[in-house]
């Protein structure tokens, strides 16, 4: 998404915004929009970029500050729930594409950068080979060589993100992968994806991956459990 098309997106916000409030018979027109409507319409326009000045952090801390929790933890669709609840309290909520926004930001925000997809979905896998087997009483004995990877298992977005980072008034929200998952993906900011790739590839070739098995199962263990998951 373009600096241009984002900035469109916010003239469209700060517009629907002014007409809201001209519209309105319990608002001033010389008066500015404060309280939760303001601190709503700052958070979708704060949320729908990566570019987050200090003027930001009133409208996100209210708005990552929403949090329901049941007897289990965090209910994380009541916290949705009420974060959207939130978002429309902006006079602008009811705008053309505005409902469809606020939902995405609510699904999304928080969730779908890398630092918080690569901790979502972190796992490890292993790379090893097989370095020596013998018979005995108890049977064949296989010993390894087995090095552990941290990586990332999951490489294709998830549904709530692609809503919220690719939409059109967003700026450079999106994400790409770098890698495989067996071998040490991560995510990264799109922005980052040919330095990051090749630099995957300079790491994770060569002598590296030739010989090497690949598996989510660590080869030691007697129950075969996956780690990959």
């Amino acid at each position: 998404m373009t600096h241009r098309s984002f900035m469109l997106g916010a003239v469209a916000l700060a517009c629907a915004c002014g007409t809201a409030l001209a519209k309105s018979p319990v608002t001033p027109s010389n008066q500015t929009l404060d309280g939760l409507p303001g601190l709503a319409c700052q958070a979708i326009l704060c949320l729908s970029s990566s570019l987050q000045p200090g003027e930001c952090a009133p409208s996100l801390n209210h708005y990552f500050g929403i949090q329901i929790f049941n007897k289990y933890g965090l209910d994380w669709g009541a916290t949705v729930a009420a974060r959207r609840v939130f978002l429309g309290m902006c006079p602008a909520a009811d705008a053309p594409g505005m409902p469809g926004r606020i939902d995405a930001i609510a699904q999304g925000a928080g969730k779908c950068d890398p630092q918080s997809l690569n901790s979502a979905f972190a796992a490890t896998a292993y790379r090893y080979r097989k370095t020596a087997s013998a018979g005995g009483d108890a049977g064949e004995i296989t010993t390894y060589d087995v090095h552990p990877i941290a990586t990332v298992n999951q490489n294709t977005l998830p549904g709530y993100c692609v809503s919220y980072n690719d939409h059109a008034w967003t700026y450079d929200l999106s994400v790409k992968y770098v890698g495989e998952p067996l071998k040490g993906g991560y995510w990264v900011k799109a922005k980052d994806f040919n330095t990051a790739q090749a630099r995957w590839q300079a790491e994770h070739g060569g002598q590296w991956a030739s010989g090497w098995t690949y598996s989510w199962d660590d080869p030691r263990s007697p129950l075969g459990i996956s780690h990959g998951n």
